[in-house]
């Protein structure tokens, strides 16, 4: 009983942390990557402030002024597809199983919202890392190719 506990405690925090690492990618954003943009400056300023409701809705708001985060590039991607094949096939701790997916479906909840309601946003949060545009026609195809190895990930779990 108790096993079954940790094994589902594990499965459960696994995949909360999974699932917020993408914010990590946002605090690299802010902080490293573009501190001189607009939004980097205000969102920092506001948690200097201790403004922390304020931050999360302005971060939540404008997110999609914040184009170029490491998860959301196509290279991210491929490099996530490889380990989450690796992790998924090779390990047997469901922990570093769930963190893995988390943050595949954290990101991929993500890009199927911007798929739904602004598709250039997502090219350009997509394929920025390798400068090309894409057209909807292989955002589709990209979109359809990735929930199909989510599935194929979960089912192989």
């Amino acid at each position: 009983m108790i096993k079954i506990l940790l094994q589902v405690l594990s499965l459960v925090g696994g995949g909360i942390i999974g699932w917020l690492l993408v914010y990590f990618d946002y605090v690299a954003y802010i902080y490293i990557l573009h501190p001189e943009a607009q939004i980097s400056q205000y969102l920092k300023w506001q948690l200097e402030k201790r403004q922390f409701k304020p931050f999360w809705q302005t971060l939540q708001r404008r997110q999609g002024e914040i184009d170029k985060l490491t998860t959301r590039g196509i290279l991210f991607q491929i490099v996530w597809l490889v380990l989450a094949i690796f992790v998924v096939t090779s390990t047997t701790g469901n922990f570093g199983k769930a963190v893995v997916m988390g943050l595949g479906l954290r990101v991929w909840v993500s890009e199927g919202r911007e798929f739904v309601t602004n598709k250039p946003l997502l090219r350009q949060k997509l394929f920025w890392q390798i400068q090309k545009s894409g057209n909807d026609q292989e955002l589709k195809w990209y979109m359809l190719v990735k929930i199909i190895v989510l599935v194929w990930l979960v089912w192989n779990y």
